[in-house]
């Protein structure tokens, strides 16, 4: 139960540290064994240059692509595994599917993170790596998928996480 507890608070932490949003369900959030996730799309990719600035960055989440603007996969992360340096290694792989189901691209072998970080469980860590979506007027309209299959190297724990995004006609 003490866990569950800690899991919970480090999940609102996750999502309220980072994301402007009024609808929680524009944010996928995931924990296994004190390693928690946080997934979402965005259009902001001054997010990541940002990130390590004194002011908390703020981005908007969203779930309708606009054709031709590119969105960008935001991966936030807590409660990594740490070697005895204090080093981390965090990798993570993204599949982006059509709404037929196909594969519209895919990125494996990103880095969210390797070596020294801050050792607290709590400190939000923003993956490195981002994959940018940019859809052409080509591109079918409908409902895409994104997976990002996200993993503590050091735990060898392995989250795998989903949003989807809409493409109008």
């Amino acid at each position: 139960m003490r866990t569950f507890i800690i899991l919970a608070l480090l999940c609102s932490s996750l999502y309220a540290a980072v994301a402007s949003a009024t609808n929680d369900t524009l944010v996928t959030l995931g924990e296994t064994n004190g390693f928690g996730v946080q997934f979402a799309l965005t259009e902001d990719e001054s997010l990541f240059a940002n990130w390590d600035k004194p002011a908390p960055p703020h981005y908007t989440p969203i779930f309708i692509a606009r054709r031709g603007v590119p969105i960008f996969t935001v991966v936030v992360f807590a409660g990594v595994g740490l070697q005895k340096d204090g080093s981390a290694n965090v990798t993570f792989d993204a599949v982006i599917h059509k709404p037929d189901g196909s594969i519209y691209g895919r990125q494996t072998d990103m880095v969210g993170v390797q070596g020294r970080i801050d050792p607290s469980p709590k400190t939000l860590q923003l993956c490195r790596d981002y994959m940018g979506i940019r859809i052409e007027p080509k591109d079918p309209a409908g409902t895409y998928t994104v997976e990002v299959f996200v993993k503590d190297n050091i735990k060898k724990l392995e989250l795998h996480l989903k949003r989807t995004f809409i493409v109008e006609k």
